[in-house]
């Protein structure tokens, strides 16, 4: 069976960590594979599976958890009421065995930034930039069969290459930075990221639907749920909220 293409974040917050954007995207992918939706891409559904995940990964993450208004108040569409995102979060939590400590290719960021660049005389252009190719990356769904490990190995090398004093570096040596990278894993990341960060490749972004299996949560009818008026340039409509 073909595995469901799982829905693309939209911009929540700006102040939201690169970890827990990754970590809320790792939720998305895993949940909705679980948990199907029917889904567009602008849709209330895939916007309330995004919010729901970011909450999650905030919780993870911070010890000063942002409110849920705060989450959702950058660039939304909908507003959806806590409760709302209380009973999705029990629905993606299920789907997810309750396994939430999800490792994330910024674990191993820094490691590997240290082993391409062993006097750091590059070191933070190296995370920073491999922060931004990964980032990038995440939202294509050609990278989710790739590891952290290696979506990480293939982010520094990356990010090498564009240092005039590191451009020689191999992706095979990157086999040997730690125990479980693959050479053809590595490669094959490395390749997509070239791409990417070139620009010769169109992010495949997820905008196919899944089925929702459960919709005790995600029920939404002309009492609950309502679009925004059609846009108009004079004065912006506030987005409605769902309960």
């Amino acid at each position: 069976a073909r595995r469901p293409r799982p829905a693309t974040s939209p911009t929540l917050n700006t102040h939201i960590s690169p970890c827990q954007t990754t970590m809320s995207r790792a939720y998305q992918i895993t949940s909705s594979c679980s948990v199907s939706f029917a889904m567009q891409e602008d849709g209330w559904a895939m916007q309330l599976l995004a919010v729901t995940c970011l909450s999650l990964a905030a919780k993870m993450e911070e010890t000063l958890v942002p409110s849920l208004l705060d989450l959702q108040i950058e660039s939304t569409r909908y507003i959806f009421e806590p409760r709302t995102i209380l009973r999705m979060e029990l629905l993606v939590l299920t789907a997810l065995n309750w396994r939430l400590r999800s490792v994330t290719p910024f674990t191993f960021i820094d490691f590997f930034a240290c082993k391409v660049d062993p006097r750091g005389r590059h070191m933070r252009y190296l995370i920073a930039r491999a922060t931004q190719i990964i980032l990038a990356a995440i939202h294509d769904i050609e990278f989710l069969d790739h590891c952290p490990s290696s979506m990480a190995a293939a982010a520094v090398l990356c990010a090498a290459g564009e240092t005039p004093s590191l451009t020689l570096l191999n992706p095979r040596l990157a086999v040997n930075w730690c125990i479980g990278l693959a050479e053809e894993g590595v490669s094959s990341c490395y390749q997509l990221m070239q791409q990417l960060v070139g620009g010769k490749r169109a992010k495949t972004t997820a905008a196919a639907a899944v089925n929702l299996c459960s919709d005790e949560v995600l029920s939404c009818d002309s009492s609950s749920c309502t679009t925004p008026p059609p846009p108009k340039r004079r004065k912006r409509s506030p987005p409605p909220v769902i309960t």
